[in-house]
């Protein structure tokens, strides 16, 4: 998906790590350059040393989100509380359970769930299987977080909804967006607005290869791996001013419909007077990652977040920026939904919602429609 760190000029390596480190800090930076080169660089440096504590959280899905930011989130919270990690790539279990000192690793799924002490199952694997490993994963009992999306098709997103009403089990969403600072600023002076939104994204994205698994059609297309991010971040806006709409008008715009779900436009109206525009697009490889923009207005609010790095916001006569430094996405708290206090937590009916919206823009992309109303109640 990314660029191979490997195969990269040694003065650009080094150059991308300098950036990288004014960007997301020199722990982080060397922590996602570790699990590019699936090495334990400078392990102990970055890492320390954690005494040994109770091990109850596994991972399943070892690639780099895991590498970089669940297992690293956890790691700076809780220390040494990893149990058993599977992936069917061997090579990136092995490297992610060497890095974070796992007790343990599993070669398979079911092997995973089965063993004793497991409390909390963090999915982080391809999107097709997000579903059924987390059902199993409930039907066990187990506190389940699953990685976006939750569900690639409507089959499983109603076999979910089932599992998770017949279960004690909690399960927590990896949308992160919504727990950045820059967010959460804004969320502070729209609450309870009750006034119309127009918001606008603009996503500079990775370039995904013809061959990464990113294009196997079971895995749901990039409405489903990455346009649900920002739909989800719409949603949970639209409930922050105080009510969430019922009725979605939707445009697509299709730069190539050959390859319908990349560079595309997505234009929603709602009963309520909302006007929300999402572009993705990704005619090159980002060099600093995934780039992104928005430009809200609520009531007398106007707001710019730019890339999550600095945010703008004019009310009336006031104007507050503010500079983040390192970037922050709302990855960290996102992760540690575990272990926030449940008001912080996310409304379940906001994910059924944006994950309603998703499947039915995913339907749409798949037979390249470009209008279409969906009607969900909240």
């Amino acid at each position: 998906m990314a660029d191979d760190l490997e195969k990269m000029p040694l003065a650009v390596k080094i150059k991308k790590l300098l950036r990288f480190t004014k960007i997301y800090g020199i722990r982080r930076s060397v922590v996602k350059a570790a699990g590019r080169l699936q090495k334990p660089v400078l392990k102990h440096l970055v890492l320390g040393i954690s005494l040994p504590k109770k091990r109850f959280i596994s991972i399943v899905g070892c690639g780099q989100f895991s590498f970089s930011s669940i297992c690293y989130f956890i790691y700076w919270k809780l220390g040494d509380v990893f149990l058993s990690a599977y992936d069917p790539n061997i090579k990136k279990r092995d490297a992610l359970a060497k890095f974070y000192g796992f007790k343990s690793h599993a070669n398979t799924f079911e092997e995973i769930i089965e063993q004793p002490g497991l409390e909390l199952l963090y999915i982080v694997s391809n999107h097709a299987s997000h579903t059924p490993y987390a059902i199993a994963a409930l039907q066990k009992g187990i506190n389940t977080y699953i990685e976006k999306p939750i569900s690639i098709n409507w089959q499983q997103f109603t076999d979910l909804k089932q599992a998770i009403k017949n279960t004690n089990a909690q399960v927590y969403v990896g949308y992160n967006r919504p727990y950045s600072p820059a967010i959460q600023k804004i969320s502070s002076c729209i609450t309870a607005k009750q006034k119309p939104i127009s918001l606008s994204y603009f996503i500079s994205g990775h370039v995904i290869d013809a061959g990464n698994w990113y294009r196997d059609p079971e895995e749901g297309t990039r409405i489903c791996g990455n346009l649900s991010h920002w739909l989800d971040l719409t949603v949970y806006l639209m409930n922050t001013r105080g009510y969430v709409p019922s009725k979605y008008k939707i445009q697509l715009g299709y730069a190539d419909t050959n390859e319908p779900d990349d560079n595309i436009s997505v234009n929603i109206t709602t009963e309520y007077n909302d006007l929300i525009n999402i572009i993705i697009t990704s005619r090159t490889e980002p060099f600093e990652g995934i780039n992104e923009t928005l430009n809200l207005q609520c009531g007398n609010v106007i707001a710019k977040v730019d890339d999550f790095r600095q945010l703008s916001i004019w009310q009336d006569e006031h104007l507050f920026r503010k500079r983040y430094r390192p970037k922050d996405v709302g990855h960290k708290k996102a992760i540690l939904q575990p272990f926030l206090p449940k008001d912080q937590r996310r409304d379940w009916r906001e994910i059924e919602l944006s994950t309603a919206l998703m499947l039915h823009i995913t339907d749409m992309v798949r037979s390249k429609a470009t209008q279409a109303e969906f009607e969900l109640n909240f």
